[in-house]
């Protein structure tokens, strides 16, 4: 058996999958753990499947009780977390359930060659060139459940009659609060630069903001024409939904958040600018001090 850890939020689950996908396409047989994780009760987002905002996803569910090491409860002290760490060597040893973890952040070629007859890949995966080889597979397995909300459904239209640019804040307390995604990144000046760019590169830029803390943006952000995206929901079971608006904007400005990454990326126009932050992370250890998430084609600021 070789499978994939999926878990944490929508955006994430989708780097997994993709991940896996890209697995697949180099000829490797691939099911998707969803049984291990363990989500955090506080951040509802984190209930979300890939099903429920792709439904005709094709995803070969993992059957439960393997691999039970791969995402252990917390541990409560440091001995706890050694065991974990033993247990899950020590089936590395006596090869019964082998456990692959990301050995670091950024793009590791070649990591179809650690697969073995029983194993689970566990990490971020946050590179487009895990799956590049077989973008179009991707695109369409990540096909949206179908708008039904008339706002959303007249936006949508709205977007593409214009030169649309969404623009994703993620400044919400879980964010706000960490030391590795908030505190110094994305910054008003980022963001100012970014509305710039697109100012200088496209005629007559019509601009969607979308954010989970509407009084930050304004607060913070200074004065400038544009339509606030605040009706659909941050949590719960279609918290997809802004994800997918952003998507059907013609140009995108990112984030440093896998939310709007993937509504970037998923955006079909061929002529997009993506525009995002040069630093996505605090490299406050040395598992984040390399990032491959950019794409080659988007602009970093």
């Amino acid at each position: 058996m070789i499978a994939v850890n999926v878990n944490a939020g929508l955006a994430n689950q989708m780097f997994h999958y993709a991940f896996g996908r890209g697995l697949m396409a180099k000829g490797l047989d691939v099911c998707f753990d969803q049984s291990n994780f363990k989500p955090r009760s506080q951040w509802a987002f984190e209930l979300v499947r890939l099903q429920d905002a792709f439904p005709s996803i094709d995803i070969k569910v993992m059957p439960e009780g393997h691999f039970k090491w791969v995402f252990p409860s917390l541990p409560r002290n440091g001995l706890e977390r050694r065991f974990q760490e033993f247990m899950k060597k020590w089936h590395n040893f006596i090869g019964d359930e082998v456990y692959i973890d990301e050995p670091m952040y950024g793009y590791v070629p070649d990591m179809e060659k650690c697969a073995t007859r029983n194993c689970i890949y566990k990490g971020f995966w946050q590179s487009e060139k895990y799956f590049r080889h077989c973008e179009d597979d991707i695109r369409k397995q990540f096909t949206f459940l179908p708008f039904d909300e008339l706002k959303n459904i007249e936006v949508a239209a709205k977007m593409s009659q214009e030169n649309s640019v969404a623009i994703h804040l993620r400044k919400g307390d879980d964010y706000m609060q960490s030391e590795l995604m908030g505190k110094g990144l994305c910054t008003v000046d980022y963001y100012m630069k970014a509305i710039d760019y697109m100012r200088k590169h496209i005629n007559n830029p019509h601009f969607y903001v979308f954010t989970d803390n509407p009084c930050w943006v304004k607060d913070n952000l200074p004065e400038f024409e544009y339509m606030l995206v605040d009706w659909n929901e941050v949590s719960g079971k279609r918290n997809f939904r802004d994800m997918q608006l952003m998507s059907c904007a013609k140009h995108n400005i990112i984030g440093n958040s896998t939310y709007s990454w993937w509504a970037a990326w998923l955006n079909a126009n061929q002529d997009k600018i993506v525009v995002g932050p040069k630093r996505f992370f605090n490299p406050i250890n040395s598992f984040f001090s390399t990032c491959d998430i950019m794409c080659e084609d988007w602009i970093s600021l």
